[in-house]
Formats: C-alpha cells, structure tokens, sequence
C-alpha cells in the first residue's frame, strides 16, 4: 500500500508542472504572435480537458489565428 500512494503522489508531482509549463509556454506564444507554436502547444492541452487551452484554442479558429477561420471548430 505504501509503494502505491508513493508511485501516486510521484505521479502528481511530475505530472502538474508540465501542463502549467506547457499552458504557460503556449499563452506566451500565443501573446507574441507565434500562433504555429501556440497552435502546437494548446492542441494537446485541450484534448487532455485543459478548460483555459480549450478556450484558446477555440479563440485561434474564432479569429483565424494560425489556422483558417472555422466557427464550428472553435465551438468543438
């Protein structure tokens, strides 16, 4: 039991700061105009459930930042 909440709090270690780095990384991207390596960074982060990469990403296909303007994409 011991080694499973061990392995379970590693896990949660490791694993938090990656998406807040990664979310970081791509909203900082995002505001200097490098839409491809927002694009790149956010796409990952929404499909894991990220509400604020979700929200992002669908503000990229509302304007056609990066990608070609697409109101059902930015609705999905």
């Amino acid at each position: 039991m011991r080694t499973l909440l061990t392995a379970i709090t590693a896990l949660m270690l490791f694993a938090t700061p990656v998406v807040a780095g990664d979310f970081e990384d791509a909203k900082a991207a995002h505001e200097a105009g490098d839409y491809q390596k927002a694009l790149r960074l956010f796409k990952p982060l929404a499909k894991q459930g990220v509400p604020d990469a979700q929200h992002n990403l669908g503000w990229m296909y509302h304007n056609g930042q990066g990608v070609p303007e697409d109101d059902a994409k930015a609705v999905h």
